[in-house]
């Protein structure tokens, strides 16, 4: 099923993993997605973090897919706290 390989392989959608197996190839910003989850795999437990902290200019379109994985589960270990005083997003690695 597409939804099994698209987690599998830390996509951050079943589209963008159709689009890109249909392409042969990967997307810019899916590949910048697996970096995220790669560097807060790497974080020390416990971590609070926003996601410019991770990657220095993430574009809203992976702050957006981030997000809503969390909140949806997707991604494991990590727990949205709320937003910081400037209203960004922040989270904390489990």
């Amino acid at each position: 099923m597409k939804i099994e390989k698209a987690i599998e392989g830390n996509y951050p959608s079943v589209s963008v993993y159709c689009k890109c197996s249909s392409l042969n190839e990967n997307t810019g910003y899916a590949d910048l997605y697996k970096k995220l989850l790669e560097k807060i795999g790497k974080l020390p437990k416990n971590s609070e973090f926003v996601l410019r902290d991770i990657i220095s200019t993430p574009p809203a379109l992976i702050g957006r897919w981030f997000y809503e994985n969390v909140k949806n589960g997707l991604v494991k270990n990590v727990e949205h706290i709320g937003k910081d005083e400037g209203g960004v997003e922040k989270y904390r690695k489990l």
